[in-house]
């Protein structure tokens, strides 16, 4: 993957839908991966659902695929032109909003990295809005411990330690964004955190997903007259994850938010199944986009 490569996000009204470029680029890596479809989205959406996790599972539990060198690199190329891979950059410069939107500790980091960056670049958003959840942090997975030797000190005492450490998603994301360096003048915005709860469903607590926590900010954050307040907004995010972020955050909002998207390159770290999965949710959303339009 080229992590040099970035790419502008097109704005809300010109993401593509059953444009035939998308299709014959899905079928083409559908074919590398041997998997039967006809040259249709429906088809082609139906087909790669083999790649979606399970409901109840985090993508670090998800198990690799394994696919040779010249085989992997061809898939790579796909994903990469179908835009899961490089970097994407907003065309505006300025935005009311930036949703960063939730996940592990060690990823929202990356994404608000990619915020400052953007702020170093010129480009200004009146506020911040981490979208994040009542997830319980895992120890290993959410790098607690570095997070909390970065807010305490390595050489705190154990009360202080145990008085530092987050124990929450929405815990998480005040520290990282406590401990990120960034300019002062961006630290003086305004930040919300919504902090967005779990659910029982059948026989686990199940926690909020990006389409739960921009459901909460709608109900929590509205403008005097009771309608959400709109404006340009800046959806943070990072590869694989931010077109199908995106596509549900568009879905959500009300048509006076128009919406961008950025996100940092993907890593060279980044399983096969990780960006499988990601193109897997980012066709399932676009799906109900097509059905709600037919």
């Amino acid at each position: 993957m080229n992590s040099e490569t970035t790419h502008s996000a097109p704005p809300r009204h010109l993401s593509p839908i059953h444009s035939d470029e998308l299709i014959n680029s899905l079928s083409s890596l559908l074919d590398e991966l041997d998997v039967p479809h006809t040259l249709d989205l429906d088809s082609i959406i139906n087909a790669s659902q083999r790649w979606r996790r399970k409901p109840d599972q985090e993508r670090w539990e998800m198990p690799d695929i394994k696919l040779d060198f010249q085989k992997q690199q061809k898939v790579m190329a796909h994903l990469e032109k179908l835009g899961l891979v490089d970097e994407l950059k907003p065309s505006s410069q300025h935005f009311e909003y930036a949703l960063l939107l939730g996940a592990t500790v060690p990823r929202m980091e990356i994404r608000l990295n990619q915020l400052v960056k953007l702020w170093q670049e010129g480009v200004r958003f009146n506020q911040i809005v981490f979208l994040v959840a009542q997830r319980p942090l895992t120890a290993g997975i959410d790098q607690v411990d570095t997070l909390t030797d970065r807010v305490a000190g390595k050489n705190a005492s154990e009360k202080a330690r145990k008085s530092a450490r987050p124990l929450t998603e929405t815990e998480g994301a005040r520290l990282v964004f406590e401990v990120t360096e960034m300019p002062e003048d961006m630290r003086r915005l305004p930040v919300i955190y919504i902090d967005t709860p779990r659910y029982w469903q059948d026989t686990h607590w199940q926690r909020a997903n990006t389409r739960d926590t921009l459901k909460r900010w709608l109900l929590e954050y509205k403008a005097p007259n009771g309608k959400p307040a709109g404006g340009k907004t800046l959806v943070v995010s990072d590869q694989p994850h931010a077109l199908y972020q995106h596509e549900v955050v568009r879905q959500e909002l009300p048509e006076t938010f128009i919406t961008e998207v950025t996100g940092g390159a993907a890593g060279e770290e980044t399983r096969t199944a990780i960006f499988l999965d990601a193109l897997v949710l980012w066709l399932h959303n676009l799906q109900k986009r097509v059905s709600a339009h037919k």
